[in-house]
């Protein structure tokens, strides 16, 4: 039982260094170029020792990919609440879990694309979101292939851009308004 409890504080304490070390680096991608941050500059502003870092990962860039991984991760869970099929007849729910995932923590994904960039992320996205709907039977048995693959590509380049911009405060749609707001649209095109 005493192993138990000390395994548990263990985790929670490994997830909690994990935490403290993803917000100093993009608070410190705020202040600097991230080429110029160090692991030192990183361990002072979590108020962490060196060990800790070391013991979750090798270097800065271990952990702003862990942090690309993570958004990434998220955004196709939330894409798998329901089939492909289903999520362009009805696109809400999906959307919905993708704002509800965002506004989780909407100031630190707010920070995460003002430093990590529209680009990267943005293609990443794009890939998870492709390879889902890719699944879609009716855009894989559609008789007007190109069209069915250009109705897609827009549909998924909406969604990431669409959603960039809520995120950033570039869009006058709300967080809460996003799913709404774009299933009318998704219905539209993919009609």
């Amino acid at each position: 039982m005493e192993e138990q409890k000390r395994r548990k504080a263990e985790y929670r304490s490994s997830i909690r260094s994990k935490l403290l070390i993803r917000n100093a680096l993009v608070s410190l991608m705020r202040e600097k170029p991230f080429e110029k941050i160090t692991v030192t500059d990183i361990v002072k502003r979590a108020d962490i020792n060196r060990g800790t870092f070391y013991a979750h990962y090798k270097d800065s860039r271990q952990v702003l990919d862990k942090i690309r991984e993570d958004a990434i991760e998220e955004v196709g869970k939330a894409l798998r609440v329901i089939s492909p099929d289903r999520m362009l007849e009805n696109p809400e729910p999906v959307l919905a879990a993708v704002s509800e995932f965002l506004n989780k923590d909407i100031n630190y994904y707010r920070m995460l694309v003002s430093v990590i960039g529209v680009g990267g992320l943005l293609r990443e996205i794009r890939g998870v979101i492709t390879e889902y709907l890719g699944q879609a039977e009716r855009l894989r048995n559609a008789e007007d292939k190109v069209t069915a693959s250009c109705k897609l590509d827009f549909i998924i380049a909406g969604i990431a851009v669409f959603y960039y911009d809520v995120v950033t405060g570039a869009s006058p749609i709300s967080l809460e308004a996003a799913p709404s707001f774009l299933s009318g649209i998704i219905k539209t095109i993919s009609g």
